[in-house]
Parts: C-alpha cells; sequence; structure tokens
C-alpha cells in the first residue's frame, strides 16, 4: 500500500485453503518481519474481500494465482486505476510421449502430473498424447500405477489421492466423470469415490474437441489420445485456450529441443515434471495469464524503476 514505512504486502488466500497463507504469516512475524509488511486477509471474491482489494487505487500492485475467468475481472479492475496486474491463470497440460521414450520414467512423471494434490493443480498433466506404438503399453502402466494410488486422509502422509477441496468442486468434477461415457468415452480405470472423493480416472475414446481434452477439470481426471507424428502431436498440444505449461518424454535429444520450441507453453518439463529453478520465469501463455514470476522476473514487476538526471556544474566538480 502507498505510504507505508515499509512496501506492505496484502494476500488473500482462497477462501476454500485460507489456512497455509495464515500459518506462513505467523512464521514470519517469528523470524522477525515487522509487523504490517505481510498481511493476511480472508474472505470471498465478488463482494468481499477480492473485489475492495482489487478494485482500490492504493494498492499498487496486483498478483493473482486462479482461474481465468477472475483473471479477466481483476484484469478488467486493475485497468480503470491503471494498477499493473500480473495473472498466473489456469492450465491444460498437455502431456507429449513419444515412442522413443523411457516407458518407466514416462509412467512415473505423468502420474506425478496429474494425480499431485488429487489434480488440484494449474499445471496438471491432464490430456496425455502417445505415440501410436507404445500407446498401448503406456496406458497398460499408467493404469496399473493409478490404481495402485492410496486413496485417503489428506492428512495422513501416506495418503496419495484425497477428498477435493470443496463439495462444490467435486460436484464439478462428478459432472465431467459422470458424462465420459455419455459423451462417447470409456472410463479405464476410476471414478466416483466416497464423500468428496474421485478415484484416481483414466479416460480413452474421447477426441480433441471434447470438454474432457479442452476445460481445466481441476481433479484426477486425465485423458489419453494416441497420435503419429511429431508434427501431429505439437499440433494437438497446441491446440488449447490455455498455454501454461507441457511436457514431452523422449531420448532423442534433437527432438527434445525441436519440440520445447515448438509447444505453445510458458514451461515445458522434458523426461519429467514440476521441477523448478525458483530464478526462473513462470507464467503462461493465453488464457493462462499475463507477465512472468520467479527470481528478476518477480523483483521488475513488484519495483518501480526510477531515472534520475542531475547536471552538475563545472565549478561544482
Amino acid at each position: 500500500m502507498r505510504g507505508e514505512v515499509y512496501p506492505a504486502r496484502g494476500v488473500k488466500p482462497a477462501e476454500d485453503t485460507p489456512a497455509s497463507a495464515t500459518i506462513l504469516a505467523r512464521l514470519a512475524l517469528e523470524a522477525g518481519m515487522p509487523p504490517g509488511v505481510l498481511n493476511v486477509v480472508h474472505g470471498y471474491g465478488p463482494g468481499s474481500a477480492g473485489q475492495a482489494l482489487t478494485e482500490n487505487p492504493a494498492v499498487d500492485r496486483i498478483t493473482f494465482t486462479g482461474e481465468s475467468g477472475t483473471g479477466r475481472i481483476i484484469a478488467a479492475a486493475g485497468a480503470r486505476n491503471l494498477t499493473p496486474v500480473s495473472l498466473e491463470l489456469g492450465g491444460k497440460g498437455a502431456n507429449v510421449v513419444f515412442a522413443d521414450a523411457d516407458l518407466d520414467t514416462a509412467v512415473e512423471w505423468s502420474i506425478k502430473a496429474i494425480f499431485t494434490n488429487t489434480g488440484q493443480v494449474c499445471l496438471a498433466g491432464s490430456r496425455i498424447y502417445v505415440q501410436r506404438p507404445v500407446h498401448d503399453a503406456f496406458l497398460r502402466r499408467f493404469t496399473a500405477a493409478a490404481e495402485a494410488l492410496l486413496i485417503g486422509d489428506p492428512k495422513q502422509t501416506s495418503t496419495e489421492i484425497g477428498p477435493l477441496a470443496s463439495q462444490e468442486h467435486h460436484q464439478k468434477v462428478r459432472g465431467y466423470v459422470d458424462s465420459v461415457e455419455a459423451e462417447g468415452g470409456a472410463l479405464v480405470t476410476g471414478g466416483p469415490g466416497e464423500g468428496w472423493t474421485v478415484r484416481p480416472t483414466v479416460v480413452t475414446g474421447l477426441g480433441q474437441e471434447s470438454r474432457h481434452a479442452r476445460e481445466e477439470i481441476f481433479g484426477p481426471l486425465v485423458v489419453v489420445i494416441p497420435f503419429d507424428t511429431e508434427e501431429e502431436a505439437v499440433a494437438l498440444a497446441n491446440d488449447s485456450r490455455y498455454g501454461l505449461n507441457a511436457m514431452l518424454f523422449t531420448e532423442n535429444l534433437h527432438r527434445a529441443h525441436r519440440v520445447s520450441a515448438a509447444l505453445r507453453a510458458g514451461t515445458v518439463w522434458v523426461n519429467c515434471f514440476f521441477i523448478r529453478d525458483l530464478r526462473a520465469p513462470f507464467g503462461g501463455v493465453g488464457d493462462s495469464g499475463i507477465g512472468r514470476e520467479g527470481g528478476n522476473f518477480s523483483r521488475e514487476f513488484l519495483t518501480e524503476p526510477k531515472a534520475v538526471v542531475m547536471q552538475i556544474r563545472p565549478e561544482e566538480v
């Protein structure tokens, strides 16, 4: 906020996940950060804390992580006050598995890419394109690994799949699960679980135009689609309004460079997932956001450059 002795930072966590931000602020105070520098504001978005913060002309910068539709609203609010906005929004990560990939590596990382945090990750690799010669072998191994994930209480360290964040979100994800067969797809494994749980769900038989392959589900559901050529794989991966991240699995170094350059995504992981250096740029294109965070990119956004030009007369030198 303007006028503070220390630059103040306000954090409004999502209403469904308020605890971690509160704990972080308490730890900051214990570590010696002056009171008022890091502030946690709880509340909802429209008509509440979120709207009040983003529309307030005293706010110097807005960074937002969340759903793309909300990002558009926040961008419009910032525009009215000419407040700079950085947006890290939704994703529909493409995961491309070539026939020359190490399938053990591809399966291990692909499982993590879609089922970490019960699929509630903007970076989730929720559409997997597998080159046809290895499609069936990959699908068998991937399905077996998905079925082996332990479903349980998220407070237990052994749990790998827990309940979804809210009843409303569970109903949304269930809607996608329940409509798979009606839209021409097949549930290879998974489906509804107990309570707010959805079991790790693997879907085949749906095309690129299906809403399961185009919309951000934000849950433990992945669509597996075969492809034939490298050019087709790139076209399928880029055929999305999202562009936050992508993955590719290949043992061919030339292909890794070539496809990484061709993929329309802010981050491309090769033979891995979610390995990050916090100094590297992070963000997306299209409906996945505006701007980059991380290292110098965050510093440049959160500070205001100033030029001071001074004339010095010869006798003053």
